[in-house]
């Protein structure tokens, strides 16, 4: 470049001479500004030394061609000064422009995430960084790196790549698997943009690795679930091998009341199994569906007893419970179950029981249950001194550090609120009037 620019100068002066000798017109001075414009933007360092070296040439050759008037003199310093100010600024554009792109060739070389440049027609890649050329066992483009195009493992999705960029301008985290020099396959995210014409930029950061460890993430996920559904499975079969043997010894005894206890404890072993065997038949690992759940529960309890007519109704859509919560809340319910059986009904005409659960924005499940039967005695004790079956209910509900509250309207009502998470919330204090909380209650029905 530097061999042709003193080309271009030599030439010009020759033609300033001859314009001045045969008087051939002015237009002469015009062509001093190629070589200063060229210095400036090609060698910015020489850029105002070559405009003041030109303008000097150019007064020189006036003063001997057109002589020392001061008109001459005047114009040509004239010239002179607009040379050096046009060398000065094309100077400092050339710096500011090479600055530029020391600072994109900087990023684009040190940048983690592989970026290339390639023609959008073509497919050719015109630049690439290390970060790209280094996974794909690739030195330089010089090294025989093949066409963009070439690198995808399906030519559609380089078609599908540069036709949506063409569409939209841009794209954003498309995976997509691309070749290496050994033939192997990568996982690459790409992302990419429209650059400068028919160009496009991509970057690309490989996630094969990452790919590989999710896989195996996941498999194990899937092996441990198989595992649990393994372990609640055969749970659930001992606890039915439990209860064969609570009903051989139940044949075995000697009163209606033994009978009766074997079969209370056949009743507690069963809810505790239905949890095990929804455990295990649930999609969500370690939580259950109330809905179905409770369903099964009652209809489960009313079929071992003699009184298979009570009829059921759950409303506990959308709540889900784990274990923890699960077996605490199902021994409540088959206590309170067995006694509106034992002793709210005297015959199944007509006869209902109602459980609905929901739960607040505040993390606080309520679960009410209630019968439509005579409702409890004045005379019965609830506040956890009575019989086995509300002792029991209450030193459940301190498990699940919670607050029970049994009313009578229109039959027995029971209303317990308990946090689903394991840590405490800020439970809403028990509304202290019995009327009002009447009417609560009853609003669910």
């Amino acid at each position: 470049m530097g061999l042709l620019i003193i080309t271009i100068t030599g030439a010009i002066i020759v033609i300033a001479v001859i314009s001045l000798v045969y008087g051939i017109g002015d237009l002469y001075e015009f062509l001093f500004l190629l070589p200063i414009v060229m210095t400036a933007y090609f060698f910015p360092r020489y850029g105002i030394a070559t405009s003041a070296v030109m303008g000097i040439i150019l007064i020189v050759l006036n003063l001997i061609f057109l002589g020392s008037g001061m008109q001459v003199l005047s114009l040509s310093s004239f010239t002179f000064a607009v040379f050096v100010g046009i060398g000065g600024i094309v100077t400092m554009l050339s710096e500011n422009i090479s600055g530029l792109k020391k600072r994109y060739q900087d990023i684009f070389s040190m940048s983690e995430a592989g970026m290339i440049i390639f023609d959008r027609e073509t497919g050719m890649i015109s630049e690439a960084n290390p970060s790209f050329l280094t996974p794909l066992g690739y030195l330089s483009l010089r090294s025989g790196v093949p066409p963009f195009s070439e690198l995808f493992d399906r030519p559609e999705q380089y078609r599908d790549l540069v036709r949506d960029v063409s569409a939209e301008g841009r794209v954003t985290d498309r995976k997509c698997q691309i070749r290496t020099a050994s033939g192997d396959m990568r996982q690459f995210q790409v992302s990419a943009c429209f650059f400068f014409g028919q160009y496009i930029l991509c970057t690309f950061t490989d996630i094969t690795e990452r790919k590989k460890y999710e896989d195996t993430l996941r498999q194990s996920l899937a092996e441990k679930e198989i595992l649990l559904k393994e372990v609640h499975h055969r749970v659930k079969n001992n606890m039915q091998v439990i209860m064969s043997l609570l009903e051989l010894n139940a044949l075995k005894a000697e009163n209606e009341r033994e009978r009766a206890q074997y079969a209370e404890m056949q009743g507690r072993v069963m809810t505790m199994a239905l949890i095990h065997e929804k455990l295990y038949q649930s999609p969500v690992a370690g939580s259950i569906n109330a809905q179905d759940y409770f369903a099964d529960l009652l209809q489960n309890i009313i079929s071992a007893s003699a009184m298979p007519g009570v009829q059921c109704i759950v409303k506990a859509s959308g709540v889900h419970l784990d274990i923890d919560k699960a077996i605490p809340c199902g021994l409540i319910i088959n206590e309170l179950t067995t006694n509106s059986l034992k002793y709210a009904f005297r015959n199944t005409a007509g006869s209902e029981i109602q459980l609905l659960l929901g739960t607040g924005g505040n993390g606080v499940c309520t679960m009410v249950y209630f019968d439509n039967g005579p409702g409890i005695p004045p005379s019965h004790e609830i506040s956890g001194s009575g019989t086995l079956g509300i002792r029991l209910i209450h030193m459940l509900v301190r498990q699940l550090r919670g607050e029970i509250l049994m009313t009578n309207h229109n039959g027995t009502h029971v209303r317990i609120q308990f946090p689903l998470a394991m840590h405490d919330y800020g439970m809403q204090s028990t509304v202290s009037c019995m009327a009002e909380e009447q009417t609560t209650i009853s609003r669910w029905s």
